[in-house]
Parts: structure tokens; sequence; C-alpha cells
């Protein structure tokens, strides 16, 4: 059986076209790459190279030979991350969140279903999630969007409303309804990691002066000392978590409500079962 390093050096001289400058990007020495060479043409049994006083070059046969070898080493590469993935599988869950309220309900769900495992979060726009959760970046995953592919299993954990929140005397106020192009060119405060909202809210405002803040405890300070808009959710609001002395108004436009959906491969349904058994339409409420 050939050994790796020696494919390893096969491809370096292949892309670099020198032994020297092969053995200067592998950290080895140039005769260590003759001799790696030489035992390769004589494991093989055939002659990879044209030799000449000062000078070598591989051969038809070589070239294609580098060319398997690249193979090999791509699916040595992927045997082992598969390997050390499904490793990581067993003591490590993976989750990928769409935006922050998800992340809050589900983690105390997670850390006592799982308990003993090692739960590692991730939050952004959910428009990869589904190609993280088939790759085993992500073992499960909250998305704002049912997934229409058989390769995955969904079921509807909740849904969440947005609002703007503004000072009592703010002319918005006495708009009789409010749409997100209404705040269109205004300052206003916002929170940076909120996954998928982010994104939909600067397409619907494009031309809005955001001023954005990544800790909580000072956007919380901010927003209670400022006249700047700012988004709410009905999800704190039905828990009376709020900022005192604003008034909290619905926005109607269709994309401010969105629906949850709790996602993991089809495969894999069985094995998180508790899981999805425990969740129902109002999880996230």
């Amino acid at each position: 059986m050939i050994d790796i390093y020696i494919l390893q050096q096969l491809v370096a001289y292949a892309d670099c076209g020198t032994l020297s400058a092969a053995a200067e990007k592998l950290h080895t020495s140039q005769p260590a790459m003759t001799r790696s060479m030489k035992k390769l043409e004589d494991e093989l049994g055939v002659i990879l190279f044209e030799r000449s006083k000062n000078h070598l070059r591989l051969n038809e046969t070589g070239q294609k030979a580098a060319e398997y070898a690249r193979r090999v080493l791509e699916a040595n590469q992927d045997f082992t991350d598969k390997v050390r993935q499904f490793d990581r599988s067993l003591h490590t869950l993976s989750v990928g969140y769409c935006a922050p309220v998800p992340q809050e309900v589900f983690a105390p769900i997670l850390n006592s279903i799982f308990a003993g495992m090692t739960i590692s979060a991730d939050m952004k726009d959910d428009s990869s999630f589904l190609d993280y959760l088939e790759r085993g970046i992500y073992q499960l995953a909250v998305t704002h969007y049912h997934p229409d592919d058989d390769r995955f299993y969904a079921k509807k954990c909740g849904e969440e409303t947005l609002l703007v929140s503004v000072l009592p005397s703010d002319p918005l106020t006495f708009y009789p309804e409010i749409h997100l192009k209404d705040l269109d060119g205004l300052s206003v405060l916002l929170l940076t990691n909120i996954g998928f909202w982010s994104n939909m809210h600067r397409a619907k405002t494009p031309n809005t002066k955001y001023l954005p803040q990544i800790d909580r405890s000072s956007f919380a300070e901010i927003a209670s000392n400022s006249p700047y808009p700012i988004f709410a959710s009905d999800y704190y609001i039905r828990r009376d978590i709020r900022v005192p002395g604003r008034i909290d108004i619905p926005l109607v436009d269709p994309e401010c409500h969105t629906e949850y959906y709790l996602v993991c491969l089809k495969s894999e349904q069985r094995k998180y079962k508790r899981l999805f058994d425990s969740v129902h339409e109002r999880t996230i409420y």
C-alpha cells in the first residue's frame, strides 16, 4: 500500500513543477522528495518521470498518476472529516437559529433533553441552514420557513410578530397603521445579531440610518434614554419585557410576522423524537 505522504509529494511536485519548490512547500528536503518519487515508481512498477542531466518532469503516466493521487487525497480528507464529524455528533449538538427568540426558547429545552452533551448554537440568516444540515454542520435548525424538500423533517414550533416601539411624542403614534416604509429615512436603534430579521429590515428600509448595538444591555440603556425608534417583539411584550415609557405599535407588513419551524434531516428524525414530541405550535409564542 502506498503511503499518503508519497501521494502528497507527487501532487505537490505536479503543482510546483520542481522538486525544490515542492520540498519547500511540504517542509521537507529535496533528497527526501527524490527518494519518495523513486519509491513510488518502484511500488507502481512504472516510470513516472522523464529524467535528464539537470531536469526532471512528469511523463504522460506521471501526469495521470498525479491526477489520480489528487483524487485519493481528496477522498482521504473526506473520510477523515466525516469520521471526525460523526464522532463529534455523538458528543456535540450543533443548532442553527434564524432569530434570537427561538434561541432563547430552545436553549433550556435542549439542555434538559440532551443533558451531558455540548450544545453549540449559531445564529444567522437561515438561507444556508438546509445545506448546513445536509453537510452535518448543524444537526438541528430553527428556520422561519417550512423546507420544501423531502430530505428534511420539520415541525412548526411557534411564531413571532415585530412591532415598532416609539416615544408617545413620536409622529408615528398618529399613523392609523405602521409599515416598514414609514421608517425609511429615519434613524433607528438596532441590535446587530438578530438573524434573518436584519436582512429583512434593510431590504424594506434602504434609506434608514440604523444605529447598530452589539451588547443588549447597552442597547436597552440607549433605548431608555433616546428618542430613536426601536423594534420590539410580541414574545417579550407578552411577558411584560419592554422599554419603559414607550408605545409599542404593530407593523402590518406581512414580513413582520413569521412562523418558526424546527428542522432536522429526515434520516435523523427518530434520533430527535423526544425533542420533536415536546414541541408544539406555540412553543415559541
